[in-house]
């Protein structure tokens, strides 16, 4: 098996040649620390940079991942000390350097990792750029923010900036690019990468952005100060020490076992209750208090001003079917049908609970907008998928567009539209996901080759394939639009239209990303989504 050794800031790395899925070669380095382990006095604190070592370290094998619960298990697994990236290359020593893609996990803050279990870099590496996976602190090791300097939050957001700055002193000795530099992330991970694209923290660490199906504008995307103090109080509360002083909460939770304590916030935050309406306890907050803060002031302060580079926005056609069958969710029952058609309330997210009065518009008028004067039931439960969809997903990612087109940056945005559907997908079969249309989540088994794939006895798409042809499409403008801005800079065989930015607010000229894409138009109006207009009709 060919080794292949690169010298980085911190030391010699030895990498390994691989044959992917394609039978074509890359070169694997693997489980990089790019900060020090954030355990003992460094836990909720903000990362710093890794140690140097002496001899040569084996970057053969993926790190240790974010401690977490397994959504196939329900066991606990993963450790404190995660902070590693990988950087996937063709040539370590090639004639010019190329495009960095840096790829951030999604997995509602709590879960997920940038191991191949679910990204493989097989697709993406075919297309002559440079891909980089991280891991994240995660839940409240990652975000908890008790609002003063012990613990300020955004501890994962900072993981991931000091990530970039490791890519920007290092990536030039894998072939990559430092001034070229693309971020892409999906569901929390595009709310992350939303998120940088406008933290001063952030600026000159990359150069354009992706962010798919998750912006910081969904309502899941940012927590308020009273919410997120009161979660890590509640955490210490279960775990044995109730108080209402944040810094007695925080000495307690500093000491607990790292993986009683996630499983401990599990156990709170992830119930029945809180799946219903998609609310999530960790997330990005304003870190004023801290010293280094990622978010200074208000996000949606420093979103009016602008983003200063070409960025994409979309989502899948059929957002909310992830959350209602399936292994990551369970399937939602009978009965659980029947107490939201009792109380349709249990079913809207809180945040948007509060904006109801503001539209205006009534619980009582929001439900009949999708159900009419039927019962929310098995044979509805489209209509809760579209419900899902339009509060948590397609609403924000709309508002997002329009901030920043009304912000007067003067940078392309991109938006689009996945509905390919294929029952050979591959995360709509290692997920079990059942209902029709194109779930949140499924276009990265196109993106990326998930190595879970192999355990459930899986094929890979066949050349031939409507599949193979979906992932040559997606990772042909995805890598184009990280080397030139654009995901369509000329025609070739797999992409038979040119996709055009966005002009106005009123018409969203998009992608529809099918076996045909082709170029639609969005009336904001004739959204359901448009709450305010459709009451009005």
């Amino acid at each position: 098996m060919n080794k292949v050794e690169v010298c980085v800031t911190e030391g010699k790395l030895i990498g390994i040649v691989e044959e992917s899925i394609h039978g074509d070669h890359f070169i694997a380095f693997r489980g990089i620390p790019y900060a020090k382990p954030p355990v003992g006095e460094l836990r909720f604190k903000d990362p710093v940079p890794p140690e140097p070592w002496s001899g040569n370290r084996d970057a053969s094998k993926y790190g240790k991942i974010a401690v977490q619960v397994d959504i196939f298990t329900q066991e606990v697994i993963g450790d404190e000390d995660c902070l590693y990236l990988n950087v996937f290359t063709t040539d370590t020593k090639p004639l010019k350097k190329r495009a960095v893609m840096v790829w951030i996990h999604g997995g509602g803050f709590f879960m997920g990792s940038g191991n191949a279990s679910f990204y493989g870099p097989d697709h993406i590496i075919r297309k002559d750029v440079v891909l980089v996976t991280l891991n994240y602190r995660l839940g409240v090791l990652g975000f908890l923010n008790l609002y003063h300097r012990m613990a300020t939050g955004n501890q994962g957001l900072k993981d991931v900036v000091m990530a970039l700055q490791w890519i920007k002193r290092n990536i030039s000795q894998f072939s990559g690019d430092p001034d070229n530099v693309t971020i892409f992330g999906e569901s929390a991970g595009g709310d992350i990468v939303h998120c940088l694209t406008i933290s001063p923290l952030a600026k000159g660490l990359f150069h354009k952005a992706i962010s798919q199906s998750g912006v910081m504008t969904n309502p899941w995307g940012i927590t308020e100060r009273d919410t997120c103090i009161n979660n890590g109080l509640r955490i210490a509360e279960k775990l044995g020490k109730a108080t209402s002083d944040t810094k007695v909460a925080y000495k307690f939770l500093k000491e607990i076992d790292a993986r009683k304590l996630r499983k401990a916030e599990i156990e709170l935050f992830l119930t029945k209750a809180r799946r219903l309406n998609l609310s999530i306890a960790f997330t990005p907050t304003v870190d004023s208090e801290s010293s280094n803060p990622f978010f200074p002031i208000e996000p949606l302060k420093l979103l009016h001003n602008g983003i200063k580079m070409p960025v994409i926005f979309g989502y899948n056609s059929s957002e909310g079917n992830f959350f209602l069958r399936g292994k990551f969710f369970g399937d939602i029952s009978e009965e659980t049908l029947k107490e939201i058609d009792s109380d349709f309330k249990k079913v809207i997210h809180p945040k948007i609970l509060r904006q109801l009065p503001e539209i205006p518009i009534t619980i009582s008028e929001l439900r009949a907008l999708y159900f009419g004067d039927k019962a929310v039931s098995e044979e509805t439960i489209m209509n809760y998928s579209d419900f899902l969809g339009d509060q948590c997903f397609y609403k924000g990612i709309i508002e997002a567009i329009d901030i920043q087109m009304s912000s007067g940056a003067n940078e392309p945005i991109y938006l689009y539209k996945f509905s390919y559907e294929s029952k050979t997908s591959p995360m709509k079969n290692i997920l079990n996901i059942q209902l029709p249309g194109t779930a949140h989540f499924e276009e990265l088994g196109y993106l990326f080759y998930p190595y879970l794939m192999k355990d459930l006895g899986l094929s890979p798409a066949a050349p031939d394939s409507k599949d193979y042809k979906i992932i040559n499409c997606l990772t042909q403008m995805w890598t184009d639009f990280a080397k030139t801005g654009n995901p369509t800079p000329a025609n070739k065989d797999s992409i038979s239209v040119k996709w055009t930015p966005l002009i106005n607010g009123n018409a969203y000229d998009y992608l529809n990303i099918n076996i045909k894409p082709q170029m639609e138009t969005l009336y904001k109006t004739e959204q359901r989504w448009d709450w305010q207009m459709r009451r009005k009709l």
